[in-house]
Parts: structure tokens; C-alpha cells; sequence
């Protein structure tokens, strides 16, 4: 744990996850932290999410409390075709904690950031909402909100999304998040309705994570809270669903059983089955010059900096990790331009690497059928370095799942990430 060598005042702009994980890590590190949001109230809302390894060694380490919270855990990650629901890769997903040192949890959003809100106010964090920042001075630094209302700090942290307002003025750069031309269904569907059906029930009573792979499309699937619901997410082509404007839409069971009619009959069944649920566009950022302002006092974390597609359900965790490093460089004897140069330095690589890997398999987990396909299915579950699915090659889930992110090595004035595995830059 680290042993801070200041106490600062650090505003975190935006108390989504990452901006509560940092809340959490700094505090309990001996610095003053207040979190300002823009929602009057923190209401449920979203659906299932992973917590995997690499973000739940973390959450346990900084106290939050997820032993209370409703969860499941995934026995197995099936790859299924969609067309006949045949198996393309079937993972064991059993050994977890003896192959990687920590849980993989299945959740509910709302719950995950009800346990991330709870422990940042016991820690002594304040979270204040109705606090909507339209401007910054990061010379200062301070944000001015909507009211007029100014908050200065030592320190200041964007963690206020994918459409944040910090970002262009810390980089200096409009970054514009980009369409991916995907859109993502967010489905919930109480686990009584699935145990109803004979085809379905097993998809609860042995809880996996199911893939099912097609053209311009596939849905992952997993049990949350206990089994009490399945979540479903859909990643698909777009057909023109949202705006530039207006990102989040009303989905339409109709157009939902439409568009799945011809795939496996598990699948046509699923959609049968949802009531009301939203539509998401997917977007992304280009690799940023910077994460950390000239000044020395503002620091990007999280989807400001580096939004995640949830292809490989890393969002979250990278952020956390972002927490992770963030409280270690500040704890260093070195002034905080040079610590947040560290932070900088450490996480843009990794954090590059999860993002461009989530737009490769944006497109491998959507092939249409034929030979690319077929090639495809034969290399998911090859163990090798030349394997292009993410999945099908253990040491990159090592890499990804195994990693300590409050784990640095420090070699003379230079800072580096633990080393990086062979042919995970391939």
C-alpha cells in the first residue's frame, strides 16, 4: 500500500465508476477528496457488468464491500454459433481465482456503483451532485459549474466520460468521439422466464457466458444478482438508431425479434422474452496526445481518456486500474508534474493496447459466413501468440486478467508497467 508523501486537495470531476474508484484510492491514501456530478441523484440505471481479476483484487484491496452485493460467477465462456448453436469454443472458466489471484464476478451496474458510492463516503470522500462543470482553469486549478459555484483544488481529475468537457481543453485538441457504426442492446430478463422453458433454464442453472457469433451482430449472455436476471447485450451494426445528438434510444422488441429471426433458436426465444430496453451507440476516441495538463494540475482517468467498446468487458476495470496507478505515482517524493507524467507513461500503453484490441474483435466476432469465418472458428481456440482472438490465447488473458496494477517497477528515473508479455502486440 502506499505511503504518501502529501496531502492533497483533489477534485474529481464525474462520479461514474472510475471517478468513484479514484475518489476511493486517493482518500484512503491520506489525500482530501471531494466528487462533483452532474445528476441530481444517482438512480439505477444500465445493466450487467464483469468485474474481472484485474479490477476486482483492486475494489477488495480499497474496501469496498462486494461481498454483500448480489453477484454470479461464470463457470465457463461458450463461443456459439448462431446460426445452429453449435459450439465454435468452449472455456473453463473455473479456476479463476487460482489462475489469475482474484475473483470474476457477473453484477449489476447499479449495484457495483451503490458499493463504490457507499465505500467513498464512508472513507470521508464528498460526493456532490447537481454540480454540472462547464469551465475550467487548470493554472489554477479550479471548475466553475453551472451556478457559478467555483471549487479549487491542488489537483484536478477528469473522469467525466466519453463526451467529457475536460478533455479538449486539457489536450487542446477538439477529440471528437468517433461512431463505431455499432449500437449496443442492453437487456435485462427476469431469470423466472427463463427457467420456464426447458432450452433456456440450463443458461441459469449453470451459469456461463454465452457468445453467440454472426454477421453484424453477436449477444453475449450471463446471469446477474444471484441468478435472479439474465443480462443480454447485443453489439450490431447500426441501422441509423441514434444521432450525434442523441446516443441513447428505446429499443423495440419488434425490431429486435426481426432482426434475429434466422439465428439459433435460443437466440429468436431471448428476444421473445424482453420487455423495455435501451439502445446505446458505440463510440470511441483516437489515442490522445495526452492524458495530464501542462500545468502539472489535471489528469484525464477513464473513458475521458480512453473509452472502451465492450468487447472485451474492460472498460470499468481499465479505469480502476487508472485509480490504481494514479495513487501510486502521487505517493511519490517527486512533484506532481513529474508523477503525473509517470501516470501518463504507464497506462497509455496499456490502455492503447485493451482499446485497439476491443475495435479488432468489433470486427472478428462479426464475420458473415465463409472462409474468413471458418478460419476464425479454427483459430479461437488455438493457444498461440498468432491467434487473433483475444480469448483463444492464455497468455494474453494473463496479461490481462493476472495484472496488479498498484504493482510498479521503478528502474533508476525511469517508470515502466510491468513488463509486457510476448506477442501481446502482435
Amino acid at each position: 500500500m502506499p505511503n504518501t508523501s502529501r496531502s492533497l486537495n483533489v477534485l474529481v470531476v464525474g462520479a461514474g465508476l472510475g471517478g468513484l474508484a479514484t475518489g476511493l484510492a486517493l482518500q484512503t491514501d491520506g489525500h482530501k477528496v471531494t466528487i462533483l456530478d452532474a445528476a441530481p441523484e444517482f438512480a439505477e440505471a444500465g445493466a450487467g457488468i464483469r468485474i474481472p481479476p484485474n479490477s476486482s483484487r483492486l475494489l477488495m484491496r480499497w474496501g469496498v464491500d462486494l461481498e454483500r452485493m448480489k453477484k454470479s460467477t461464470s463457470q465457463r465462456y461458450h463461443f456459439i454459433r448462431w446460426k445452429d448453436g453449435s459450439t465454435i469454443f468452449d472455456l473453463p472458466f473455473n479456476n479463476i481465482v487460482e489462475t489469475h489471484g482474484s475473483p470474476y464476478w457477473l453484477v449489476h451496474r447499479a449495484d457495483l456503483h451503490a458499493a463504490l458510492l457507499d465505500a467513498t463516503q464512508k472513507a470521508g470522500v464528498k460526493v456532490l451532485t447537481k454540480k454540472r462543470v462547464v469551465s475550467y482553469d487548470f493554472d489554477a486549478p479550479m471548475a466553475t459549474t453551472q451556478d457559478g459555484e467555483v471549487f479549487k483544488a491542488d489537483l484536478i481529475v477528469g473522469a467525466d466520460g466519453i463526451k467529457s468537457i475536460c478533455r479538449p481543453l486539457l489536450t487542446g485538441q477538439p477529440d471528437v468521439p468517433r461512431d463505431t457504426g455499432d449500437i449496443a442492446y442492453r437487456i435485462l430478463i427476469p431469470s423466472e422466464k427463463l427457467l420456464a422453458d426447458p432450452d433456456l433454464a440450463h443458461l441459469i442453472l449453470d451459469p456461463c457466458t454465452t457468445s453467440w457469433c454472426g454477421p453484424d451482430a453477436h449477444l453475449v449472455g450471463y446471469p446477474i444478482r444471484n441468478g435472479e436476471m439474465y443480462n443480454i447485450v447485443v453489439c450490431a451494426t447500426s441501422y441509423n438508431e441514434t444521432t450525434d445528438e442523441v446516443w441513447v434510444v428505446k429499443g423495440d422488441n419488434s425490431d429486435l425479434c426481426n432482426r434475429f429471426a434466422s439465428w439459433e433458436p435460443k437466440v429468436r426465444k431471448l428476444c421473445a422474452l424482453t420487455g423495455e430496453f435501451m439502445k446505446w451507440r458505440l463510440c470511441d476516441l483516437p489515442n490522445l496526445t495526452r492524458w495530464t495538463h501542462p500545468s502539472g494540475k489535471a489528469v484525464l482517468l477513464g473513458d475521458s481518456c480512453h473509452p472502451m467498446l465492450p468487447y472485451l468487458a474492460q472498460g470499468a476495470a481499465q479505469s480502476f486500474e487508472d485509480a490504481a496507478v494514479l495513487r501510486q505515482v502521487l505517493a511519490q517524493d517527486v512533484d506532481m508534474a513529474t508523477a503525473l507524467k509517470q501516470y501518463e507513461t504507464i497506462r497509455m500503453p496499456r490502455a492503447g493496447l485493451v482499446q485497439a484490441k476491443t475495435r479488432e474483435h468489433q470486427y472478428i466476432l462479426h464475420i458473415d459466413d465463409g472462409q474468413e469465418q471458418q478460419t476464425r472458428d479454427k483459430k479461437l481456440a488455438l493457444d498461440t501468440a498468432e491467434n487473433p482472438v483475444f480469448w483463444g490465447f492464455e497468455d494474453r488473458r494473463k496479461w490481462l486478467f493476472s495484472h496488479d496494477a498498484e504493482v510498479i517497477k521503478k528502474e533508476g528515473a525511469n517508470w515502466r508497467d510491468v513488463p509486457v508479455l510476448n506477442g501481446i502486440q502482435t
